[in-house]
């Protein structure tokens, strides 16, 4: 009888100490309907019979595999793919197509020709007739960027569902939720057999960049990303610009670095929950950078719109 007590008292203990496997937020999968595409996550739409969304489940499933390994979990989520007109009912923000891991365990993806994609292609009309080409080389001859905002993009809200899963909605700063999430997004793309993804979140960034589609910026630094997130967010082209620059940051951690810095990112986020340990200020947080992945790294992730400086 000894035995059994003290086998039962273990059990317990060790469940308490595990998340939930089925944490996913299931009231978001209202009027939805399932779709049986894969073995590895859940998949429904807001129609019934959706568009080619197989390569958009595809690249999830090899983005999961990658994860999994990584951040040694099985991770159990679900993806929805939304079409313009159901958006705002199932998203936390407009506009329609623009990815989101929002309510826990679900991405929200766009389905169809994606209010966001539509508007990104618009804006690249006027483009020199050789960045154009390029493009074409990418996504298609009607450069279709919904590749991009689908495909590509959904690693990144994949990577922040591993995440929230360890550490909840908590983080010292939003901008460190999305450098992660831009790791998360190079280091899965890196890990296929192909490099057709990476490519297009290369060329597609970097021709925003130098074509100066973002226009004139109201903000520009960290703190700004901070306390102006959600006018951020809504104003398309300002938080676009952001994005740019912590992916082309993410790239050069991980072509430096490696998977490691990854993991160490990850565990950083969960050591520095503000639930756990207060919010730091600036100063606290840039010497706990240091400390954590290095003078190399931190110069890397240095913002050139900010002040501070590492001492």
């Amino acid at each position: 009888m000894k035995h059994v007590i003290t086998l039962v008292f273990f059990i317990l203990l060790f469940s308490g100490n595990q998340k939930p496997s089925d944490w996913i937020n299931r009231s978001k999968h209202e009027g939805l309907y399932k779709q049986d595409m894969s073995n590895e996550f859940e998949v429904y739409s807001s129609v019934e019979h959706p568009g080619d969304i197989k390569n958009t489940v595809e690249v999830l499933e090899l983005a999961k595999k990658y994860y999994d390994r990584i951040f040694d979990e099985n991770l159990n989520f679900a993806v929805l793919f939304i079409d313009n007109k159901n958006w705002n009912k199932y998203a936390f923000s407009p506009p329609p197509g623009m990815p989101q891991a929002y309510n826990k365990g679900n991405i929200v993806l766009g389905l169809g020709k994606s209010v966001i994609a539509s508007n990104a292609e618009n804006g690249i009309k006027q483009a020199p007739p050789p960045v154009k080409e390029l493009l074409k080389q990418h996504f298609g001859e009607n450069i279709d960027l919904d590749y991009f905002y689908r495909d590509a993009l959904s690693l990144h809200e994949l990577g922040h569902l591993y995440q929230f899963y360890r550490t909840g909605k908590s983080s010292q700063r939003r901008w460190l939720n999305e450098l992660f999430g831009n790791l998360c997004q190079v280091g899965a793309a890196r890990s296929f057999d192909t490099q057709i993804v990476l490519d297009q979140m290369d060329v597609l960034q970097t021709t925003m960049i130098r074509g100066n589609q973002w226009g004139e910026l109201k903000f520009k630094t960290l703190d700004q990303f901070e306390t102006e997130y959600l006018q951020i967010m809504q104003q398309g082209q300002n938080y676009g610009w952001y994005q740019t620059q912590f992916y082309f940051k993410a790239r050069e951690l991980h072509s430096n670095f490696g998977d490691d810095f990854l993991r160490l990112f990850r565990d950083f986020l969960i050591d520095t929950n503000p639930d756990i340990i207060g919010e730091l200020d600036n100063a606290e947080l840039n010497q706990n950078i240091l400390e954590t992945f290095g003078r190399e790294a931190a110069k890397i992730m240095k913002w050139k719109y900010d002040n501070w400086q590492y001492k």
